[in-house]
């Protein structure tokens, strides 16, 4: 028996593992000032479910009591040093424990506890500077982080993403702010989604499906060589089939020269003997050497044909989750002369034209269009054919997800992202949507965000060759102007359209021409 920290312990075995008892010399009403610590209404239920029931916090060295309940080791003896002659009750279930009360560590709680306090700790650091990308004038910190507009959103921001049906298939996380290194290294424009069991690392969703073309590979691969392997055998057999016959049959010409050696004279018989057993043995090689390079040819044969029906099989696959777009024809002269064409000597790798050349399309994977000085080979961008110089004209384009719609010279720089981007430069104009309605305009790197939210997919262009006039129109069933540019026109200007995002799918069609 031994005293400490105000209790009476003593030592009891229960299956061979020694416990401590405690007896308590004073009793306290375990609810006295338990109202005063009512938890934060914004804690969540397992911060909740973590907490003692007497400081309101969570446990340090929690010790279970026999009915079960947990409380922190301070509060158990901070309750027992101020306790009067009434017996301890628990403070949960208020169930009496005699003169003798025994108390044990909860090692899975505290561990729990442990683990909970960290984690809490790593997300406070995670999300302490992590800021609203919409906010251009303060530093709001963000809320949230949507994984498919991959940007961080304040408590105002994230209103659309909770109650638009539009964002129902945008998941919300907590505030990232490494959002960049979630981006997939080999496909720049990717965010790491799914995790792969096999290479144990976190992968987009075009490592997935190239994951899944080279599955289909691996599975022809291994059906063609089970195919070729049961083929071997069968002809091993055959041929083993073929030399035992053979072996008997030179061994009835040995047993029959043998027979005949008797009639005839003994040193001629060997000197034949000899020769015809050599001439056998020599035709026999000479068969299955022959017999061997038939088959071996017909097995290579047949391999090119399977290999020849593999790789028409993997061109198959390819077209179809690249989603190649349709061979381009030249149209007839005489229909939409008034709609501009796209110029698919300026079309980026990255992006898709229809067959009559009014529709673009952002792609997953890069085409292999025919170099060119004109190609826009970093910016997924493309002018029209026609340029003007002189006069007003209107350009109507309907266009979905994030794009730029521009007025821009023919002389604007085409090999380099930074300088050829539409509005980085002094020689184009653009309107530039990203999503959620958001509308900016962009000349010479200056950018302009506008207050107006796009309500309509279909945008108006319309220059003023000689007033210098550039003006963006929302055209639903009322027209609204977005922005109009002001400037001096010095060369011949025609449309462009750029397509930044593969998901959501950026499209864009030139619809009419004035």
């Amino acid at each position: 028996m031994q005293s400490c920290f105000g209790f009476t312990f003593r030592s009891v075995c229960t299956d061979g593992r020694p416990q401590t008892t405690l007896k308590p010399s004073l009793s306290l009403n375990s609810k006295e000032g338990q109202g005063s610590r009512m938890a934060d209404t914004e804690n969540t239920q397992l911060e909740e479910m973590l907490m003692c029931p007497v400081c309101q916090d969570i446990f340090k060295d929690p010790r279970q009591l026999p009915c079960g309940h947990s409380m922190c080791m301070a509060c158990l003896d901070e309750l027992m040093g101020h306790s009067s002659d009434i017996p301890f009750r628990c403070p949960d279930c208020r169930t009496f424990f005699g003169d003798i009360m025994t108390v044990q560590k909860n090692y899975a709680l505290a561990n729990i506890t442990e683990n909970f306090r960290e984690n809490r700790r790593i997300r406070a650091v995670q999300t302490k500077n992590v800021y609203c990308d919409f906010c251009s004038d303060e530093n709001i910190l963000a809320i949230k982080t949507c994984l498919k507009c991959e940007v961080s959103l304040c408590k105002e921001h994230v209103n659309p993403h909770l109650e638009l049906q539009v964002f129902t298939g945008h998941p919300l996380v907590r505030p990232l702010g490494d959002l960049v290194e979630r981006k997939c290294p080999q496909h720049k424009d990717e965010v790491l989604r799914y995790y792969c069991n096999a290479s144990r690392r976190y992968i987009c969703n075009i490592c997935a499906l190239e994951s899944k073309q080279h599955n289909v590979a691996t599975e022809a691969s291994t059906v063609l060589r089970r195919q070729l392997t049961e083929y071997m055998d069968q002809q091993f057999t055959m041929l083993r089939g073929e030399i035992t016959e053979s072996a008997d049959s030179v061994r009835k010409l040995k047993d029959d020269i043998q027979h005949e050696k008797q009639k005839l004279n003994p040193a001629y018989l060997c000197l034949n003997n000899v020769t015809v057993v050599l001439l056998c043995l020599w035709f026999i090689v000479l068969y299955y050497a022959y017999n061997y390079s038939l088959e071996n040819q017909t097995l290579t044969e047949a391999l090119d044909k399977q290999q020849t029906r593999v790789h028409h099989i993997y061109s198959t696959i390819a077209e179809l989750l690249v989603d190649h777009p349709m061979k381009t024809q030249k149209p007839s002269e005489t229909e939409n002369k008034g709609i501009p064409m796209l110029d698919l000597d300026t079309v980026s790798p990255f992006l898709g034209v229809s067959a009559d050349l009014r529709s673009v399309e952002r792609l997953k994977a890069k085409l292999e269009y025919p170099d060119s000085n004109n190609r826009f080979d970093e910016a997924p961008q493309v002018l029209s054919t026609q340029c003007f110089s002189s006069g007003t004209h209107t350009w109507q384009v309907e266009a979905e997800g994030c794009w730029d719609i521009a007025v821009s010279y023919k002389s604007i720089q085409r090999k380099s992202k930074d300088n050829s981007t539409f509005g980085s430069n002094s020689e184009s104009w653009s309107l530039t949507h990203i999503g959620e309605g958001k509308l900016f305009v962009y000349h010479n790197r200056k950018k302009t965000a506008l207050s107006v939210t796009l309500q309509s997919s279909r945008i108006a262009v319309t220059v003023h060759f000689e007033k210098g006039n550039i003006t963006f129109t929302a055209v639903d069933s009322s027209i609204t102007q977005l922005h109009e540019f002001k400037t001096k026109l010095t060369q011949p200007v025609c449309l462009g359209l750029g397509l930044y995002h593969v998901d959501p799918p950026s499209r864009a069609s030139v619809i009419k021409g004035l």
